[in-house]
């Protein structure tokens, strides 16, 4: 069986998950709030730039129009307003002259932004900056200085600021600021809510996002469908090996000796369902439904351990 074209590279079915919905809950709560941003902070792997990428390009649950931008912030040793400006250029599609002034480029953002507004009636933009704990204390005046222009035109920017919050050489090596190093004007624009974003937790939250390969179609047959289609002809359902699942990391983390409970990775699910429908449904004749066996292993070849121990370094600096 061939692979489906959605597992393809690193391309991944996009869904609201359970923890994809409580981040845009909590963006709408910001924003009845009247707040200019969000801070949003979890551990690597647990989904957060998917969700953010979900939302970005369903905007749906924003309730009225509204456009919105995403950008992944790079690492940078230039800390210049002309580089960050070109940086938020590209996620607007937008294009200047390689030696174009910041003011510049500054002016090009706001009327884009503005514009986008406009067309669509909107009264603000919402733009998601991914790999958000690498922006310096500069980059938030910066942005501050994208905000006045913005409000200036009668619109406003509301940003959605994703932190890797595990990423403690991203802290060290960029000195990301804190709330009590930024000034009042900063605060009160971009850091007056907060969310934490976690992976999936308990059953029913796995379940779910199993339940979404059940759901999902291509050409009108489910996901699970077009891996399995005897065993989902005759009632099987990927959700309902959800159990399976956690019991497998529980047995996991207990062999190697890794103390409590902890949010499962969504990376590590969607690597692990990859294998399982590819290569277990889809590889047999007659397949009925997976074995415990077959889920732990599926979970130990997507780098569950690897990704865990990885994790614990980063925290211990």
């Amino acid at each position: 069986m061939s692979t489906h074209p959605m597992f393809k590279d690193e391309g991944r079915p996009e869904v609201a998950t359970r923890p994809t919905i409580l981040l845009a809950e909590a963006i709408l709560i910001a924003l009845e709030d009247g707040y200019r941003g969000i801070q949003v902070a979890g551990r690597s792997g647990d989904g957060k730039s998917t969700a953010s990428r979900y939302l970005r390009s369903h905007p749906s649950w924003l309730k009225q129009p509204t456009p919105t931008a995403w950008v992944s912030m790079p690492r940078r040793s230039n800390g210049s307003d002309n580089v960050f400006y070109k940086v938020i250029q590209g996620a607007l599609n937008l294009t200047s002259h390689p030696r174009a002034a910041a003011i510049d480029r500054l002016s090009h953002i706001v009327d884009r932004i503005s514009a986008e507004c406009e067309q669509m009636a909107a009264r603000r933009f919402v733009l998601f900056i991914d790999e958000a704990q690498r922006l310096s204390k500069d980059d938030y005046e910066y942005l501050a200085n994208i905000d006045d222009g913005v409000s200036l035109d009668g619109y406003r920017l509301f940003c959605v600021f994703v932190n890797q919050s595990d990423d403690s050489s991203a802290e060290k090596d960029n000195r990301r600021c804190q709330i009590d190093d930024m000034p009042p004007h900063v605060v009160r624009r971009f850091f007056m809510a907060d969310h934490t974003f976690r992976g999936l937790v308990g059953i029913a939250e796995i379940a779910e996002a199993l339940g979404r390969y059940d759901a999902m179609e291509h050409e009108g047959v489910p996901f699970s469908a077009y891996f399995a289609p005897q065993a989902y002809e005759k009632g099987w359902r990927f959700a309902s090996d959800a159990q399976k699942f956690v019991k497998a990391v529980d047995e996991i983390r207990k062999e190697a000796n890794l103390n409590g409970q902890s949010d499962f990775p969504m990376m590590i699910l969607e690597l692990a369902v990859k294998r399982l429908l590819v290569h277990i449904a889809g590889g047999q004749e007659v397949f009925r439904e997976f074995s415990y066996e077959s889920i732990k292993e599926a979970i130990m070849r997507a780098g569950y351990l690897k990704l865990e121990f990885s994790r614990a370094r980063q925290l211990r600096g």
